[in-house]
């Protein structure tokens, strides 16, 4: 994987507002804007083409906040691979609250589909808003103790990535349930 932060000359860092983000950007897409070398010869109109999808695909992982964190666990040599394991635990509480899910569809209430959406979206929010302390530890950690000190709160970060994509797909599902009641009515 390429370093999305280098590409945009961001720092490698969680805590990057969405301005300096957007300004490098748009500022990294005005340099290698295909316009630029439009009159220029088919190898600089590829380059060009090559540089501007990667500036692009640098600002998709880094301007969304569990993105811009699965980007930083790659860098630091993290994967997270298609199927990870969750606790026990959790899984357990997943297949209760699709089982729950499963039960408002079946008896068309949207009432508890939304506010079940609007749980789970309070749940993802406190996930997200994990990532900032956790990466700071990590960089606090790394500094003290030098390299590999981070790994804790990476592994932490990296828990927490896993339990995202549980949430987000339970968020599908009520948004497919109430998508579908919306057509139902129409």
């Amino acid at each position: 994987m390429s370093d999305p932060f280098s590409t945009l000359g961001l720092p490698a860092r969680f805590d990057l507002s969405d301005t300096d983000i957007e300004r490098a950007y748009f500022e990294r897409s005005r340099a290698v804007h295909p316009d630029r070398v439009a009159a220029g010869t088919a190898a600089e109109r590829v380059a060009a083409l090559t540089a501007s999808r990667a500036v692009n695909d640098a600002y998709q992982a880094v301007r969304r906040p569990h993105r811009r964190a699965e980007a930083l666990l790659a860098l630091a040599g993290e994967r997270i691979a298609e199927h990870e394991r969750l606790p026990a635990a959790m899984i357990e509480e997943v297949l209760a609250l699709r089982e729950q899910l499963a039960e408002a569809k079946h008896a068309g209430d949207l009432g508890a589909i939304t506010a079940m959406r609007a749980a789970m979206e309070a749940r993802r929010s406190a996930i997200v808003n994990e990532f900032a302390p956790l990466f700071a530890a990590a960089r606090a950690t790394d500094a003290a103790a030098g390299p590999g000190g981070a790994e804790s709160a990476l592994s932490a970060v990296k828990a927490r990535l896993i339990s995202l994509r549980y949430v987000d797909r339970y968020l599908e599902e009520c948004d497919a349930a109430l998508d579908a009641a919306d057509h139902a009515d129409a």
